[in-house]
């Protein structure tokens, strides 16, 4: 577990430096608090959607074998955990993604010498940031294998929802739940993985960018 991002205290440095036009600076890092929130959220739905079939509920997995294999009559346990798993997990990956271009407008209006104008993203800003800790810390999250699959899955999914999850039941690897199908793009292939692993590496990122956060702390304050 890291560190928290003391966002009330970048709240009063900004007021503090700049009480005219400060306002909207404040709403951004307002906004990167409640997206924290909302992740938060719907990790613990999207991880607990399967909790009729897990090991507590279902000990020998037979129950979630019948769902998918359909030899039972009631299935909508199945596909409501299904659903819930898929639309926890996509509302994980959105909120974590936005999250960064919203950090990238917070950085463009607090420590970029020449800001960005127009329509930008994070990468940009990154460009723009002077060299130090920050910088390094953002480069480091921003080109994370999870940062990219995440930024691939955002856009397919936005575009096209053509991206499969799938329950599934693995008495080899001993596990259980939803699963995401590979997917290509822009050239490159991406493999299944399991929700669990794909909400791990949602963390991973969520955490690195309040360690982002933290290296704006030092160098604004």
């Amino acid at each position: 577990m890291i560190s928290a991002w003391n966002l009330k205290e970048l709240r009063d440095r900004i007021r503090e430096n700049r009480p005219v036009d400060g306002e909207s600076l404040v709403e951004i890092t307002n906004s990167l608090g409640r997206s924290r929130e909302i992740f938060e959220y719907h990790k613990k739905l999207a991880r607990d959607a399967f909790e009729a079939f897990n090991t507590e509920n279902d000990p020998t997995g037979m129950l979630l074998a019948e769902h998918v294999f359909g030899v039972t009559e009631k299935n909508d346990l199945l596909t409501e955990a299904n659903l819930a798993s898929e639309a926890n997990l996509i509302a994980c990956i959105s909120v974590t993604r936005n999250a960064f271009d919203s950090f990238g407008q917070l950085l463009n209006g607090l420590v970029v010498p020449e800001p960005c104008t127009g329509n930008f993203y994070i990468h940009d800003v990154l460009k723009k940031l002077p060299a130090g800790e920050l910088k390094d810390q953002l480069k480091i999250a921003t080109s994370s294998a999870w940062y990219e699959y995440m930024q691939a899955f955002t856009n397919i999914v936005k575009h096209r929802q053509l991206i499969k999850h799938n329950s599934s039941l693995s008495f080899v690897e001993d596990r259980r739940g939803g699963k995401v199908n590979g997917f290509k793009y822009k050239g490159k292939d991406y493999t299944d993985y399991w929700v669990r692993d794909v909400l791990q590496g949602t963390v991973e990122v969520q955490n690195s960018l309040v360690t982002c956060g933290r290296a704006l702390n030092r160098l604004y304050i």
